[in-house]
């Protein structure tokens, strides 16, 4: 009996019951796997070929999404220029210095020249391309308009990476300096408080309330430091594996995010921008608008605005028009909705769709400007109380017996 050399696929996913599952299977390629999956009742949210040991394999290094970008623009601009598939990929190999891409564009090559399609070569790299990249090369090649498509994937790749490094941008800033103002209170409870408690045990003297209080709170902190880190240690983790195993429990905090003044609003025109931009590039390249939804839906980033998309996709599924879907569904911010009404009007809806994306990553960018603006003094004011507020209490009792003298 011979041996099953087929390779072996790791996936995560979600049960009939939303309940997380993870599994591997044993297939010949991606798309057998894929279904096999699907046929148990497993929706996958992730899957990929578990790695062979192979020295070669681990000191590999992966495409980053700036270089995939970078790929995508050179292939269109190539096939532009009249040249075939093949020799865009050799011009590419050639123009590039880094090793990891040469040796990753050798082996599309030869899978090409045995007679796969571009998108087929592709979809055996999932770690590499999505589904929506791999979907939206496969339409280029259906309709002759491989060039253009690809051009359109750089465009997109390039505007969602613009947004996550603003959103980036809008969410470090705090969250570091918050993380310095932790330090910095434990520091002050746990080596400086002490000292002066040290000093006013020698006076004798009653101490005010306000600093009893911190030294109550520096007593704590040096008691059960340990244990209070060990807490928030856990805390984070349970929380953090939470979110990830469960899709309930993700849906809930990516809601709850959008709540927050101000970084919620960031957020929001986020992931609508980048479901707008991945609409307009998937249905402009001739995916039915179901389709294009459930891949937009899935760019979104956000659990409870893909929630809004699959419900949206539901109504048009229905017979309505995504304008209208979009009103009765009351996620989606005003402009995004009357643009697609008036691009359906129009027959102009790619372009509608794509005026709108444009337009909330602007937003994003000013919005990101001002937040970081508005936080900087109010982040400096936070601090400069927390840390006064702990100096004035440990003067207090020194004021005070000056002042009785």
């Amino acid at each position: 009996m011979s041996k099953n050399t087929n390779p072996i696929f790791v996936y995560h996913g979600f049960d009939r019951n939303l309940d997380s599952i993870s599994g591997n299977i044993q297939a010949a390629n991606i798309n057998i796997a894929r279904a096999q999956i699907q046929a148990l009742g497993i929706s996958v949210e992730r899957i990929k070929a578990k790695p062979m040991f192979n020295i070669n394999l681990i000191t590999q290094k992966q495409l980053t999404p700036d270089e995939i970008m970078i790929f995508s623009r050179q292939l269109s601009t190539m096939l532009k220029a009249n040249l075939s598939l093949m020799h865009a990929l050799d011009v590419t190999a050639l123009s590039t210095e880094k090793s990891h891409i040469k040796q990753f564009i050798l082996p599309l090559k030869s899978e090409l020249a045995a007679g796969n399609s571009f998108s087929a070569t592709l979809k055996n790299r999932p770690e590499v391309f999505n589904d929506l990249y791999c979907n939206l090369v496969s339409a280029g090649e259906t309709t002759g308009n491989l060039d253009t498509i690809l051009d359109r994937i750089a465009t997109s790749q390039e505007k969602t990476q613009q947004l996550k490094s603003s959103v980036k941008k809008a969410l470090t800033y705090p969250i570091m300096v918050l993380i310095v103002a932790c330090i910095v209170v434990s520091v002050l409870l746990i080596k400086i408080v002490p000292s002066f408690e040290s000093t006013f045990t020698g006076m004798g003297a009653e101490l005010p309330q306000f600093t009893q209080l911190i030294v109550n709170l520096s007593e704590l902190a040096q008691a059960h430091w340990l244990l209070i880190v060990g807490l928030t240690a856990l805390i984070t983790t349970l929380f953090s594996v939470a979110a990830k195993k469960s899709q309930r429990v993700a849906f809930y905090i990516d809601k709850l995010v959008l709540g927050v003044p101000v970084i919620g609003k960031v957020l929001l025109l986020a992931a609508v921008s980048r479901f707008a931009r991945t609409l307009a590039t998937t249905y402009g390249a001739g995916i039915p608008m179901l389709d294009a939804l459930d891949a937009s839906g899935k760019a979104a980033g956000n659990r409870y605005i893909i929630k809004a998309i699959e419900d949206v996709a539901f109504n048009v599924s229905q017979g309505s028009l995504l304008g209208n879907a979009l009103h009765e569904n009351g996620n989606f911010p005003p402009l995004l909705i009357q643009l697609a009404k008036v691009g359906e009007e129009a027959g102009e809806l790619e372009q509608m769709i794509n005026k709108a994306a444009e337009t909330y990553e602007r937003s994003v960018d000013d919005a990101v400007s001002a937040l970081t603006s508005a936080l900087e003094p109010i982040i400096m004011s936070f601090l400069a109380v927390v840390v006064g507020s702990v100096m004035v209490a440990m003067y207090l009792p020194i004021f005070k017996i000056g002042s009785a003298m």
